[in-house]
């Protein structure tokens, strides 16, 4: 950043990245929002503030549940300070419900559900499930965890350590998004390797970019209201207004 004299490293879909020091790394939170691959984009005003608000609530609760980040400290209300990380080029995501990209896989007939999953949006996942999706590339992609070894970005113990770790994840999240009326239906993070080989957990979690909020009172009556990037993706409302309300009922909730 220009007026604290911070080296620019690169920016991805929403945040600006900063060298901070030699062994950690400035966030810079923006409005920027896109979805589908970059072809519809936007700003959305205090979409990066209270982003970065929703995702330091989760970073601090992850820490008190024993969850290993690379979170440190949030020095404004846009910017967060994070470890330096190797970064694994494998997207590992959680799904409680079908929904978005992975309905749409299987209305193209790409993929099998689940024995027993039902073929509506909306439809539960019981016990949920992962999968994997490449990073770097210039339009990501599910690979299954042949590939992953294959390629050296992961070793089978460290798939299983990463899906342990994302089960635990998705079940701190749901328990508290239940507390506030909230319904967890799926959700995407990032893992990276500290100099001494752990694994961690980086870029961002919980925050309405990438999950996937859905109101309980709502759903129960047939209706899906959602609380995340879905309301741009879909053009059904204000974005921030959106965000908003999920981190006032997080805020509340925890008052």
């Amino acid at each position: 950043m220009k007026e604290m004299n911070l080296k620019y490293v690169s920016s991805g879909k929403a945040k600006d990245i900063y060298e901070n020091s030699s062994e950690t790394l400035l966030f810079e939170f923006t409005d920027r929002v896109t979805a589908f691959d970059g072809k519809k984009k936007s700003d959305y005003n205090e979409k990066g503030e209270i982003t970065c608000k929703i995702a330091e609530y989760w970073f601090n609760i992850m820490e008190n549940n024993n969850i290993p980040t690379h979170y440190i400290e949030c020095p404004t209300s846009t910017s967060m300070i994070v470890k330096r990380l190797d970064i694994i080029p494998v997207e590992v995501i959680w799904r409680n419900y079908v929904a978005g990209s992975f309905l749409r896989r299987y209305e193209a007939g790409e993929i099998k559900l689940p024995e027993g999953v039902g073929t509506e949006e909306g439809s539960p996942i019981h016990g949920g499930m992962i999968e994997f999706t490449t990073k770097f590339e210039a339009v990501d992609r599910p690979i299954n965890t042949d590939e992953i070894i294959s390629n050296g970005w992961l070793s089978e113990k460290e798939i299983t350590y990463i899906t342990d770790l994302t089960q635990r994840i998705n079940d701190i999240m749901s328990q508290e998004l239940a507390a506030s009326g909230i319904i967890l239906a799926d959700f995407k993070v990032e893992y990276g390797r500290k100099p001494d080989g752990e694994i961690i957990l980086a870029d961002e979690v919980g925050t309405p970019d990438g999950c996937r909020f859905w109101k309980k009172d709502e759903f129960d009556e047939g209706a899906i209201i959602s609380l995340d990037k879905d309301v741009f993706r879909k053009s059904i409302g204000d974005l921030t207004v959106a965000y908003r309300e999920l981190f006032n009922k997080l805020q509340k909730n925890n008052k």
